[in-house]
């Protein structure tokens, strides 16, 4: 029996030496059949590992993008939210300084520095009396023609009436 190279898988010779069906003078193209085979297999072993080693690999890529877009996601949002937060505290100041500006005593204080304006008192207060006497009429015509007056007439009877 001869020892087992790592390089070469001898072990299906030894068999076909064994069975008798392989004499050990063999050629060197019996020979490299043999050891043939095995090298093929392994071949496509080491080519099944190298894409389950890119797959792997791929997988884990893009684990890791993913990780990182959620961690910049995170990062806008947080950075949105500190905006929003200080667009909020500067609106709460506008409506402050808004309503100090519209406010009833800043307007009174504009009127009385500004305008020369002064609140009325009791005292300022004066009543007219109108006498009844001095209502204004309006002058009367004498020219009233024939269809002025039926115009007159149809009006006091819809004033009578209540329709005017």
């Amino acid at each position: 029996m001869k020892q087992n190279n790592l390089a070469f898988d001898y072990s299906v010779y030894d068999e076909a030496v064994r069975s008798g069906s392989i004499d050990e003078d063999n050629t060197s193209e019996t020979r490299a059949a043999v050891v043939k085979e095995p090298s093929a297999h392994r071949t496509t072993s080491i080519i099944k590992a190298f894409f389950i080693a890119v797959a792997v690999m791929g997988i884990l890529f893009a684990m890791i993008y993913g990780r990182v877009e959620l961690t910049a996601l995170y990062s806008q949002q947080s950075d949105m939210e500190a905006e929003l937060t200080r667009l909020r505290n500067e609106n709460v100041s506008l409506e402050s300084e808004l309503a100090q500006k519209t406010g009833l005593t800043k307007i009174e204080d504009y009127a009385e520095n500004q305008l020369g304006l002064k609140k009325l008192d009791r005292t300022q207060i004066e009543y007219v009396e109108v006498p009844k006497t001095a209502v204004a009429k309006a002058a009367e015509t004498g020219e009233d023609n024939f269809f002025v007056s039926i115009k007159h007439w149809f009006n006091s009877v819809l004033e009578y009436i209540g329709a005017q």
